[in-house]
């Protein structure tokens, strides 16, 4: 189990050592950014000669300035409001720059003014040193970092579209998240120059007014713009980023109340119910093929997706009750990777013809079908055509499942009904992998490898509450920042420790087994 080993590991800090690189798909494997990460490294360490004043930032786990009494989002907050007033004049300077340097000096003021903002209550902001944050923040570094972004991260968190991204146009929270997650891959140390901007950025996103906007919507709508999408894709991705590092209070902090108001937002873009019918057979006939609006319908669905996913995650490594319910996610599955990449027009509505479907299996219909003691040949052909990463968050799915019966008392005797389940997940998991091309197989990201280990995972959560692993005071509780109770069962069953097993299995277990 390489992938989870590492991943729960409490010595792994940042999300380029949770997520390993993925290269870029080749014909002849030859070619790669590989080069282009190496520039950016050697330009990274010349960039920023001094950043004393800003790794002052990196607080203990108690003192962390954004800490969890200090969450920005009231009504009353007046960074914005320093923004739109009292920054008129650098702000018509900023108007009259052109291109990517506009952006950057745009997005400084900002920074700035946020950390100026002080309520005087639970916090004082660090000074900002403005000196090494421009050092950082160049338009050069913007190119670097983004193109690094889509070459080493994007695989495995496919919600942004690369041929329509635009960096002169894209909210700038979602510019801020891709440029910290592309610095982070651009170092072969994992020592990311930016760490020190998390709680910054993370606050940048979750306060800034396109995203508190959804909470003020009356009605849940889909009716949206790829403008509009873009809060949620910025603000979800600095929880991946703030997720991967070891800033506890931070992680705490996104699990426990920032993930919640993705949820509220995501409802709000009725996302988890979204459609592209674009790839539905009784519906593309009827009208031209529109690139754009196939983009924005996938972008909806992957986001749902991914949503879900870190929402299992929690479930998964922190024993948290699901607060997306399986029920919930009736949207259509994703289309390819291959078909989401597509460069042009064209090439995108080829890929999208080839894909068209009679149905939709949403997660929530492929769970429940999983759930039964035998799935119905027909849904089971329907399972077998969808794509290995729409079908890697169904294994999300039963993981919350999991974790809801063992939360509710239940998991023992529904043991046997998710052992099937699992078993009949890792048939059709492997017929998807045989039946993929080698350009989409290179684009599933870190679930290609741990498909096989995030269900080998389920397995052992089900073995273990049938031997009352979780009764022992070790396991007791896995909600640990460090994952410590997961990387506690890998070591028992996986590395088949005998001595670590005796720590978690009571006695009269034991004699049973022995």
């Amino acid at each position: 189990m390489p992938f989870l080993l590492n991943f729960t590991s409490p010595s792994t800090d940042s999300i380029s050592a949770r997520y390993q690189r993925c290269l870029p798909f080749t014909e002849d494997n030859q070619q790669s950014s590989a080069e282009l990460v190496s520039v950016s490294a050697n330009h990274v360490g010349g960039c920023i000669q001094d950043v004393s004043t800003a790794q002052t930032w990196l607080e203990d786990e108690t003192t962390g300035w954004l800490s969890d009494q200090f969450l920005l989002g009231d009504d009353d907050e007046l960074w914005w409001d320093d923004v739109l007033g009292s920054n008129v004049s650098s702000q018509s300077e900023v108007v009259e720059s052109s291109g990517l340097e506009a952006r950057m000096q745009q997005l400084l003021m900002e920074l700035k003014a946020l950390t100026n903002c002080s309520t005087g209550q639970y916090r004082v902001a660090p000074a900002f040193d403005e000196m090494a944050a421009a050092r950082l923040f160049s338009s050069h570094n913007l190119l670097e970092f983004s193109n690094v972004y889509f070459d080493y991260w994007s695989s495995h968190c496919p919600i942004l579209h690369r041929p329509t991204f635009d960096l002169t146009k894209i909210h700038l929270p979602l510019l801020l998240a891709v440029f910290l997650i592309g610095e982070s891959y651009s170092t072969e140390s994992y020592c990311s120059r930016g760490q020190c901007y998390y709680d910054l950025a993370e606050d940048y996103a979750f306060s800034h007014p396109c995203f508190r906007n959804f909470s003020m919507q009356d009605q849940p709508t889909t009716d949206c713009a790829s403008s509009d999408l873009e809060p949620l894709q910025a603000v979800y991705l600095m929880v991946l980023l703030q997720m991967s590092g070891n800033n506890i209070p931070a992680r705490r902090r996104v699990r426990d109340q920032r993930y919640h108001e993705i949820i509220v937002a995501a409802r709000r873009l009725r996302l988890f119910d979204s459609r592209n019918e674009y790839l539905h057979r009784e519906w593309v006939n009827t009208t031209g093929f529109d690139w754009e609006k196939f983009a924005l319908r996938e972008s909806r669905i992957r986001l749902a997706y991914l949503i879900f996913g870190i929402e299992c995650n929690f479930s998964m490594f922190h024993s948290t009750y699901p607060r997306i319910p399986i029920s919930e996610m009736t949207g259509d599955p994703m289309c390819s990777e291959s078909c989401f990449s597509a460069t042009t027009c064209a090439e995108c509505e080829r890929y999208a013809r080839m894909e068209l479907r009679s149905r939709s299996l949403s997660i929530s219909a492929c769970v429940n079908a999983l759930l039964q003691s035998a799935v119905p040949i027909s849904v089971k052909s329907g399972l077998e055509d969808l794509f290995p990463m729409s079908f890697f968050f169904v294994l999300c799915g039963l993981h919350c499942v999991i974790n809801a019966a063992r939360a509710n008392n239940i998991g023992s005797s529904m043991g046997p009904v998710f052992l099937k389940a699992l078993d009949q997940w890792i048939e059709i998991w492997k017929i998807q992998l045989d039946n993929v091309s080698a350009e989409e197989s290179s684009k599933l990201g870190f679930m290609k490898d741990a498909g096989v280990e995030f269900w080998q995972l389920a397995t052992i959560f089900v073995q273990a509450e049938a031997l009352g692993m979780f009764d022992s005071d070790e396991l007791r509780s896995m909600s640990a920042e460090s994952m410590e109770g997961v990387s506690c069962l890998l070591e028992v069953f996986y590395l088949a420790d005998t001595n670590t097993s005796r720590r978690y299995i009571s006695g009269k277990v034991l004699e049973a087994l022995d």
